[in-house]
């Protein structure tokens, strides 16, 4: 009677795995759920939007302006013979001012462009990582309640082996070995269970952190999965894919090219601006018959700065050495997401290979075990066996699990890091699920 519990003891993995929590959510609505409530993504929003204010406010340095200014006085006066007066006067004056030559206005129009181009790859990779932190979030997750059913599994197989080595023992069929050796691995399963569930409400709060509200029961990985490898297949075609589209590099292009305006602007400071400028003065309530009442002026107001303490000088110095910060800081970022994407496009190639080989490792540790139970029935595996055989069985299929997660996230860094990350791939890995 031993044999066919010990089996369905070890067959009830997959059981356990297949179990879908009613009314489960997908990776799709979590994602949904984290667009809307994930707060760096929406100050990447909002960090866009007043970005995009630059551009204005940059060209207003080139368009008119106009102030009016307007005064209005009561004088009392006061005299050794004759009453005391009282005198009313007031006043407007309307001035206007149109740039003509202003070097250093036309360049900053063009450094805030550049701006708003930086600030537009920049939320574009915020919404990239945050699909690559929802799947994760998400895959993170899966695998703590793999690890919790894994767990319980184990210590109730090993729990059925230490009841048995306890029976065996009394009726002298066994020593007291195979007890404290089941007795051993039993109580290591039950830390290793408490462990892994803390890890699950860990990673559960981690996923609430990122969608705003209470973690949902998810939807698992189907039980057979095909994995998709990267298209095209050649590693160094992605690097060049990176090096044209990746979002990280297209921002510290337009921080390298604002930093070379920059130089352009600050040695404008040497050269002499020319404004338009009119002005129209009215004070019709003049006491004096001699003030001016009505007054219009129109003129040319030009400026050549000769000398300011060298400060002009030390601007352009500064600005050459923030340009060369901002090519090493391109060069270094360039490498960087180069190492990303092999990085990356490897742990999809590697992982995949290494799911195929944890596919048939689970086939071969099932069989090894349904072969230990089978000696141990005919006298020649003992009891210490069988709970081996069943812990290299549990370790396969945690291994596979794990494995299967980090070759689809490394799918999405991969087309990340490449600038091509996009909520269809999100939905591709979505279809991977149990519906």
């Amino acid at each position: 009677m031993t044999l066919p519990r010990l089996k369905v003891s070890a067959l009830a993995l997959a059981g356990l795995l297949a179990v879908e929590p009613l009314f489960a959510a997908d990776l799709l609505s979590v994602y949904k759920d984290a667009l809307s409530n994930d707060p760096a993504y929406a100050a990447a929003r909002a960090e866009f939007r007043a970005t995009q204010e630059r551009t204005p406010q940059a060209r207003a340095g080139y368009l008119p302006s106009a102030t009016l200014t307007g005064r209005a006085d009561r004088t009392r006066s006061e005299f050794e013979t004759g009453p005391s007066s009282n005198t009313d006067t007031s006043s407007y004056t309307l001035s206007l001012s149109q740039p003509l030559y202003r070097p250093q206005s036309w360049i900053a129009i063009d450094q805030a462009n550049l701006q708003v181009v930086s600030a537009d790859a920049k939320v574009r990779d915020a919404l990239q990582d945050l699909i690559v932190r929802t799947a994760q979030a998400y895959f993170d997750v899966l695998l703590a309640q793999d690890n919790v059913m894994l767990s319980e599994a184990q210590k109730r197989a090993i729990g059925e082996q230490l009841a048995q080595a306890k029976r065996n023992f009394e009726v002298g069929t066994a020593t007291i070995v195979d007890t404290y050796e089941a007795q051993a691995k039993y109580d290591l399963a039950v830390a290793k269970e408490i462990a892994d569930r803390n890890d699950l409400d860990i990673k559960q709060r981690a996923l609430q952190q990122l969608i705003g509200k209470v973690a949902p029961g998810l939807s698992p990985l189907k039980d057979q999965v095909s994995l998709p490898l990267p298209t095209p297949a050649d590693m160094e075609q992605w690097v060049a894919a990176a090096e044209k589209d990746s979002l990280t590099i297209a921002q510290l292009r337009a921080s390298f090219e604002i930093a070379n305006k920059e130089i352009a602007r600050t040695r404008a400071g040497h050269l002499p601006t020319l404004d338009l400028t009119g002005s129209y003065f009215n004070a019709p309530n003049t006491a004096s018959s001699l003030s001016i009442k009505e007054q219009t002026a129109v003129g040319l107001v030009l400026t050549i700065p000769l000398y300011s303490g060298g400060a002009t000088q030390s601007r352009v110095r500064e600005a050459l050495s923030n340009k060369d910060r901002a090519e090493q800081d391109l060069e270094r970022t360039r490498r960087s997401v180069a190492q990303q994407v092999r990085q990356s496009f490897l742990g999809v190639t590697n992982g995949a290979a290494q799911v195929k080989a944890f596919e048939a490792a689970l086939v071969s540790n099932q069989s090894s075990l349904d072969s230990t139970i089978l000696g141990r029935e005919v006298g020649v595996r003992t009891g210490v066996d069988v709970l081996n055989a069943q812990q290299q069985l549990f370790q396969a299929r945690r291994d596979l699990q794990q494995a299967r997660y980090a070759t689809i996230l490394s799918q999405l860094r991969l087309k990340s890091a490449a600038g091509r990350l996009a909520e269809e791939d999100l939905a591709e890995v979505n279809r991977l699920l149990t519906k």
